[in-house]
């Protein structure tokens, strides 16, 4: 029994239950490997496999690379932005002189017999 995968690298809570004994054991980091350790000196070691593949602790602790931008795409991105904003704003003006234009002379020309 044990916790569910987190990426807490230095907090590990659970027990084990060997069958011929009683009593549950505890584990805790002392008694825990993390991916991509290694063990020297020792004669033998007994041990079992907690979290496996993205569930391990150091897996769900590694964060994805951020994209960093350079300044060319810093400066064509705002450029793109100001020249979006830019034409809109002048579809817009546009929109209301033309509006005003049919209003003001078209109503003219339909009065006229």
């Amino acid at each position: 029994m044990c916790e569910k995968p987190n990426n807490a690298i230095y907090k590990f809570e659970g027990t084990i239950a060997i069958p011929r004994q009683s009593e549950m054991i505890p584990l805790n980091t002392d008694n825990m490997l993390l991916r991509g350790m290694s063990v020297r000196n020792t004669d033998y070691v007994q041990g079992i496999v907690i979290f496996t593949g993205h569930d391990t602790k150091v897996m769900q602790n590694s964060a994805h690379a951020k994209y960093k931008f350079s300044r060319l795409e810093k400066k064509i991105n705002f450029s793109m932005i100001f020249i979006f904003c830019l034409q809109v704003f002048l579809a817009l003006i546009a929109a209301v002189v033309g509006s005003f234009w049919i209003i003001k002379y078209t109503s003219n020309v339909s009065d006229q017999p």
